[in-house]
């Protein structure tokens, strides 16, 4: 099973999501360890993980159908129904295809489990773009599955005038005046952003880009300077706040170039609700070590056996060979010592 098809067929009894609604992390971490280098270790790994991990109970409820997908969105009830659909599109077309078919409709749904049913998804199609596959077609159809199951909008207001650049918008979400629903399960705690008033008109006033790449390159260097130096107490939020932006670079480059910026867009609004929900303000960081390479964090990522840690070091060192900057590396570092010690 040292492999990665070996992996994904060793973990497809397994559920989406465990204990209190933690999603199922196993496919995405087997994935970037390969990424990272250990590819000898999947085995080892995925064994070890999947002893925490449900198995997959979900029954068949409802057949769904090009005709009545759309009030199915959200119903967790029907993930069953909802991976057996999309085994059917994917059976019957190219992956890119039902990937572009699908994404545009799925992108308002962005935050579903958290950002999760998009970082899977963008795994899913990393692989698929190394190699096709039976596993791993199952596993584009169950990202996208859970995706839909798990569909959840953040507020909008279209009407904004769109004159701010990133940076502009990024610093002016607004923190949210609620407590409502704060721990550790995102999307949980992500509902509560439609009572920030000022929230959507924050996020819609980004002004549009031309190129897509290098807005989610501030994206996600925003991300990590959230989690440096927001005063927050969750850094695990601002992991997925750089994690997830980074798994839509992974699938641009498959998608239609008229989709590349609503994705920018969806994904701003989703890390921007990270922000929104958990952070904002200003701390000083003080670093409890230097900022290690990245074949040393990959090595104590993988130590931790902890998938956050092997993701958010591999979502790390991507972006940051593609527009460096020392904030991914010092996150990394960072969040790699917060889970050898149990400190997040």
């Amino acid at each position: 099973m040292n492999d990665l098809d070996g992996a994904l067929k060793y973990l497809s009894n397994s559920g989406p999501e465990f204990g209190p609604g933690v999603s199922n992390h196993g496919p995405m971490a087997a994935e970037a360890l390969g990424q990272l280098g250990h590819t000898a270790a999947i085995g080892a790994w995925v064994s070890s993980y999947r002893k925490v991990l449900y198995e997959d109970t979900y029954g068949r409820f409802q057949e769904i159908t090009h005709d009545n997908w759309r009030p199915a969105l959200g119903n967790m009830r029907l993930l069953g129904d909802w991976t057996e659909f999309f085994r059917r599109e994917l059976d019957g077309a190219a992956w890119t295809d039902v990937l572009a078919r699908w994404w545009p409709r799925l992108l308002p749904g962005f935050a579903a489990g958290g950002g999760h049913g998009v970082i899977r998804t963008g795994h899913a199609v990393r692989m698929l773009k190394e190699s096709t596959g039976p596993w791993r077609i199952e596993e584009l159809a169950r990202g996208l599955g859970y995706w839909a199951a798990r569909y959840q909008e953040l507020p909008e207001e279209p009407s904004t005038p769109r004159k701010r650049d990133l940076a502009q918008a990024w610093e002016a979400v607004p923190k949210l005046r609620s407590n409502q629903g704060m721990g550790m399960i995102f999307r949980i705690r992500l509902e509560t952003v439609w009572l920030e008033p000022d929230f959507a008109p924050a996020v819609d006033s980004l002004r549009p880009e031309d190129d897509a790449d290098r807005a989610l390159s501030r994206l996600t260097r925003a991300a990590a300077g959230s989690y440096l130096t927001d005063d927050h107490t969750t850094p695990m939020a601002f992991v997925h706040a750089l994690t997830t932006p980074a798994a839509v670079r992974l699938v641009l480059p498959s998608l239609p170039t008229e989709l590349h910026w609503p994705s920018v867009t969806a994904a701003v609004r989703f890390s921007a609700a990270i922000r929104s929900a958990y952070g904002t303000g200003q701390r000083e960081h003080h670093p409890e070590e230097p900022a290690q390479d990245y074949v040393t964090l990959a090595e104590r990522a993988l130590a931790t056996e902890d998938p956050h840690a092997i993701k958010y070091v591999e979502a790390c060192r991507r972006e940051d060979r593609l527009s460096p900057d020392p904030s991914y590396a010092t996150a990394a570092t960072d969040w790699v010592r917060r889970c050898e010690t149990g400190s997040f």
